[in-house]
């Protein structure tokens, strides 16, 4: 069983999230409230993290990431607002969701972000996008996000280029030719050199350098 948290304001929607989750089989979803989160995640070391329509969710997300040992935490709210967005994904979050997901999609959203995949709305993909081909909207690269990459060796860039097309490690492996233990590897020592938290903000440095790429090659 995956053990999943959901933090959230509104107990009615924090229990039909429940609900939704549990519906799919494999995960064991607890909640709680935003101000009790951080205790929660201490006891239960939970492998997903939802952050469900909260107030306060970038406060909740810096005390969550501080505790260490969440393998994801996600957004998950009613609108991709760009600001919340790109704070959430500065500050760690490795998915930014939407309330009116259909269910089976957000049971797979959470799936997938148990098996270490980073998960975007549409809208919040856009976002990323739209910040990465403007680097003055993401100060944090700017300028240094060329700087960043000359740390990486030619296998690291092109297995970068691979993750900042969306592929999983299982698809960057075949594509690459190594194990995905390896990929994965390689995955941790790029996020350690770029001086991020995780492959989000590796591909938003990535499109900043000009390094970004869809799946076929071509540039973004």
């Amino acid at each position: 069983m995956t053990d999943v948290l959901v933090v959230g304001d509104e107990t009615l929607i924090s229990v039909g999230i429940k609900m939704i989750l549990e519906s799919g089989g494999g995960l064991d979803v607890a909640t709680t409230e935003w101000k009790d989160a951080r205790s929660a995640v201490e006891q239960r070391r939970p492998a997903v993290v939802l952050l469900a329509g909260l107030r306060e969710q970038i406060t909740v997300l810096d005390q969550l990431q501080a505790l260490g040992g969440v393998s994801a935490i996600a957004v998950l709210t009613t609108r991709a607002v760009p600001d919340l967005v790109l704070d959430a994904l500065r500050g760690g979050a490795c998915g930014f969701l939407l309330r009116d997901t259909q269910p089976e999609q957000l049971v797979a959203a959470v799936r997938a972000l148990a098996r270490g995949s980073v998960v975007l709305a549409p809208e919040a993909s856009s976002v990323v996008m739209h910040a990465a081909i403007r680097p003055e909207v993401v100060p944090t690269y700017g300028s240094r996000a060329v700087e960043r990459l000359k740390q990486l060796s030619d296998r690291d860039q092109s297995i970068l280029r691979l993750l900042t097309a969306g592929l999983t490690n299982s698809e960057i492996s075949k594509q690459v030719f190594l194990s995905t233990a390896t990929v994965k590897e390689h995955v941790s020592l790029i996020l350690a050199k770029l001086h991020v938290r995780n492959r989000v903000q590796a591909a938003v440095l990535a499109c900043s350098a000009g390094l970004c790429v869809d799946e076929d090659g071509r540039r973004c």
